[in-house]
This record gives C-alpha cells, structure tokens and sequence, in this order.
C-alpha cells in the first residue's frame, strides 16, 4: 500500500535522517501521467482510474524494497530513492518510462507515458522545497514534448 501525502512526509523526514547519518544521496521524482485529462475526457474516468492503477502496478513493479511511492494528487505521484544519486535516479525513472510504454492497460489498447522532474535533496532542504524543484522540473519536460525525465 502507497502512503498518504502525511505519511510520505514522515517517510520523507526518515530518510532525510538517514541520508544525512550515511552521508548518502536523497533522490525524488515527481511523475505526472501525460495527457490524463484528455484520457479522463475522452474514454471516460473508469479508463482514468483504470490508468493510475496500472501506473502503479508497474511502478511497484519496478521499484526497489526502500523505494516509496505516494499519489500525490490527481495524475501525479511522488518518488522517494534513498541511497540514490542524480545519475541513478534519472536512469530508474527512464527505466520505469520504458516498462510502462511497454505495456497497455490491461483489457485497453491504450498505452501511458508520464513526464517526471527528479532532484536529490540538497542539505538542509524541505520535503516543500524538493518537491517545489521536482514541479518545475516535470513541467520543463511537459514542454520538452513529454515523455522526458528532466533534473531540477
């Protein structure tokens, strides 16, 4: 089960505790679904839920144990990547990228993409402030043509 926003920001303030006790990376992402309203819009809400679950299903898939992934709201979802530095994190989410382009919605011939913003905490920055850089990150790849995985 993906945590609440409240308890991604507990996890959040753990890992913190943790990256800066092992002196190691800190990465999060921030994925949003591309084109979700106009799925929503066209094919209905059932096919627009259908799609975040099986956004997940692949993501959880994917994921690593100490990975955590939160909705966010709406098409977007939070990432957490301990021990996880830029290059790795970009190379995950692409990875993800690649596993869900891969594979329809199971009973639809519709196959999702998402553009995501991935940063790693910098010292003494909020869970606000990394999600803030991670927003404008995945609305930088929105622009670049979507599908794209842009750092922050």
């Amino acid at each position: 089960m993906s945590p609440n926003r409240h308890g991604f920001a507990e996890a959040y303030q753990r890992e913190t505790a943790r990256s800066r006790r092992n002196n190691s990376p800190l990465a999060l992402a921030l994925i949003d679904l591309d084109d979700f309203k106009r799925l929503n819009d066209t094919l209905g809400h059932q096919v627009g839920d259908e799609a975040l679950v099986h956004l997940v299903r692949v993501m959880r898939s994917a994921l690593r144990p100490s990975d955590i992934l939160c909705r966010f709201g709406g098409e977007e979802f939070v990432v957490l990547l301990p021990e996880t530095a830029l290059s790795q994190a970009i190379n995950a989410i692409a990875r993800f990228q690649r596993q869900l382009a891969a594979q329809a919605i199971p009973g639809q011939e519709i196959v999702l993409t998402f553009s995501a913003g991935v940063v790693v905490q910098q010292s003494g920055e909020s869970l606000e402030q990394s999600i803030l850089r991670a927003d404008v990150a995945t609305y930088a790849a929105k622009r670049a043509g979507k599908n794209c995985v842009v750092t922050g």
